[in-house]
């Protein structure tokens, strides 16, 4: 799997791509990266993903919490049918917010709701 990586204003963008993640190193260092950026949100772009496998989603659940406790957010964006069937399977506390694209993530990340979110986990 590879991993780009995009600095913005008030996040840090990681955009996922479409191979069999092999070895998720990629994915570890890249929100390691953005763990550490000091930004308040990290968002991830899943369009070119068509298929999310559960190796994934452990890791970036195992991130999610650790941001949670950090007060950083973490949204996932463009997330097939095939990656939410798998997010599915995840207890409701540990699935990351899902919005249907970066202005609805950016738009969460502003609101109060999250604020709500992150004190009910």
């Amino acid at each position: 799997m590879e991993v780009y990586r995009e600095i913005l204003p008030q996040s840090y963008l990681l955009i996922l791509t479409d191979s069999e993640p092999k070895d998720l190193t990629p994915l570890s260092y890249a929100l390691r990266l953005a763990s550490r950026s000091g930004k308040s949100n990290i968002w991830i772009d899943c369009s070119h993903v068509t298929k999310m496998p559960f190796s994934v989603l452990r890791v970036l659940v195992r991130y999610y919490r650790r941001l949670l406790a950090r007060n950083v957010s973490l949204v996932l964006c463009h997330v097939g049918d095939a990656a939410h069937q798998q997010m599915a399977k995840l207890a409701t506390a540990d699935r990351p917010p899902v919005m249907p694209s970066l202005l609805d993530a950016e738009q969460y990340c502003k609101s109060p709701h999250r604020i709500l979110h992150r004190t009910a986990a």
